[in-house]
């Protein structure tokens, strides 16, 4: 008897360490169309990228809630920025249709009105939520690594 509880155990460990990996790789695809669409200043992926009511929070802004808040901030980073930036998740879990990543990124920042390029990384912590079969961004929480 304790062999069969040992095995289903392990069994049990083995699924969990597979949902966690799986719900890494679905994260990390998220996040590199994030990237893409940051450096391309794609307002309209990004966008895509969250649900109807995302949010969008970083320390010294307040929280941007929804698809048209969303755009609208993301115009603005991009009339002021040129961001190229990778990411990768560092660990990530999933419970349902909610899971979360938690995730570094690093590369280039450009203020455009300077021309000033300096190296930058931040922390994040994405939330996401299933919604029609997709994972979408329900919020994204970062602060600079610095």
């Amino acid at each position: 008897m304790t062999l069969r509880a040992l095995s289903f155990a392990a069994v049990l460990v083995a699924l969990a360490g597979s949902a966690h990996a799986q719900a890494a790789a679905e994260f990390q695809k998220i996040l590199d169309t994030y990237s893409k669409a940051l450096d391309a200043n794609d307002v309209e992926t990004l966008v895509g990228l969250y649900s109807p009511n995302g949010v969008f929070m970083r320390e010294d802004m307040p929280a941007v809630v929804g698809h048209d808040a969303l755009r609208a901030s993301y115009k603005t980073v991009f009339a002021t920025l040129k961001v190229n930036l990778g990411f990768k998740v560092q660990e990530a879990e999933q419970s349902g249709d909610l899971g979360w990543a938690r995730s570094v990124s690093t590369g280039k920042v450009k203020v455009l009105k300077t021309g000033a390029e300096a190296p930058e990384a931040y922390n994040q912590l994405v939330v996401f939520r299933k919604e029609g079969g997709a994972w979408k961004i329900r919020s994204y929480l970062y602060a600079s690594s610095k």
